[in-house]
């Protein structure tokens, strides 16, 4: 097949993890594959032009694509998310028209932002592709045609090895190894877009509470520090360190975690998250802790292949757990890497998608 992908950009996370992972995979297969960004990326502008003169520059690009797809006629069209982050989808149906099939791909809950859009996407799409199951049963009310694919990571790039703890105490007499006994300062991470360090705030209190107790690094990895500037949790006595994000570095700065977290408040937006952060904690055997939220419930099986936490007191009383003791944080390591390779890892979902393509191909 041929098969044109609309992405997001390239460093954005949604179509890095479940467009560009996918692609060479796709290519060795036998299709082909041809990657049509936004440019700039959908949720960032140029600085010298501002907001508003990206966003033409945005639709202008758009249209180009628009006419490279009628010159390149590829069999099967994927649009990741949306061409725009706003309420217009006029491009989008002008994309229905030039396209023999069109495959909508979500990762998160759209229709919060605008239901209306959501609808018109989903009603124009020959099927969609939904991150998890509480996404594909709100496409599933406007689109009988939906198939899961979680959001997945590449365990080419992602090697399981030694992290802090180098896992050796999975073999090791000694139950308990506490920050003080390591000789080193434990660090809890926290990865993912900066707009989203304001779920930190879930661990306030949990942060203040267990710097009295420990010393650790509270790291974060994000393309900016001005949330977390605005949350400064240093006024808590928390320790922060912030490390801007780059795709050269992302997994070497992830594997300098003891513990990953991924607290999030219930809200209509979260639920329908995919879990991303867990997963790639997960892959490189570093103990997360999250907040029962959505899927979360689903990646983590609480207790074997990372821990799940709701009030404060709960952050609290784990937190001072894996803090205090190597053996616990080592436990879950070599079952959470298993469920990703299992469950979440692209070798794992390839077939389905291929499957799931062709099947839009032949017109199932």
């Amino acid at each position: 097949m041929r098969i044109a992908f609309l992405t997001s950009g390239r460093l954005v996370p949604s179509s890095r993890f479940r467009v560009l992972a996918f692609v060479p995979h796709l290519q060795q297969l036998g299709h082909e594959c041809l990657v049509l960004p936004s440019r700039p990326e959908k949720y960032a502008s140029w600085p010298l032009l501002g907001f508003r003169l990206s966003g033409q520059i945005k639709r202008w690009h758009r249209k180009q694509d628009l006419a490279e797809l009628r010159r390149w006629s590829p069999d099967v069209v994927v649009l990741e998310r949306e061409l725009f982050s706003d309420e217009t989808f006029d491009v989008e149906q002008a994309l229905r028209q030039i396209c023999r099939r069109l495959v909508l791909d979500i990762d998160d809950g759209l229709f919060v932002l605008n239901r209306a859009k959501f609808e018109v996407l989903c009603g124009l799409s020959d099927h969609i592709i939904a991150g998890n199951e509480l996404l594909a049963v709100r496409a599933r009310s406007i689109n009988s045609r939906v198939t899961v694919i979680a959001t997945c990571v590449d365990l080419e790039r992602y090697q399981y090895g030694a992290s802090q703890d180098d896992f050796k105490t999975q073999n090791s007499n000694s139950a308990t190894l506490s920050s003080e006994d390591s000789g080193r300062r434990l660090v809890m991470g926290w990865t993912g877009t900066a707009a989203n360090i304001e779920y930190l705030e879930v661990l306030r209190q949990p942060l203040r509470q267990l710097a009295r107790e420990f010393s650790f690094e509270l790291r974060v990895i994000a393309e900016s520090d001005q949330r977390l500037k605005q949350l400064n949790l240093e006024s808590d006595g928390v320790t922060t360190r912030f490390i801007k994000w780059s795709e050269a570095n992302e997994i070497k700065e992830l594997k300098a975690f003891d513990i990953g977290l991924m607290p999030m408040p219930d809200t209509d937006w979260t639920r329908y998250k995919c879990g991303l952060k867990i997963l790639q904690y997960m892959a490189l055997g570093i103990p997360s802790v999250a907040s029962p939220v959505g899927v979360n419930s689903e990646i983590i099986r609480h207790g074997k292949t990372g821990w799940l936490a709701t009030t404060p007191d709960e952050w609290t009383f784990l937190l001072r757990q894996l803090l205090s003791n190597q053996a616990m944080r080592t436990s879950v390591s070599a079952a959470a890497r298993r469920t990703v390779e299992e469950r979440y890892s692209v070798a794992a979902q390839l077939p389905r998608l291929n499957a799931c393509l062709e099947a839009v191909f032949n017109g199932l």
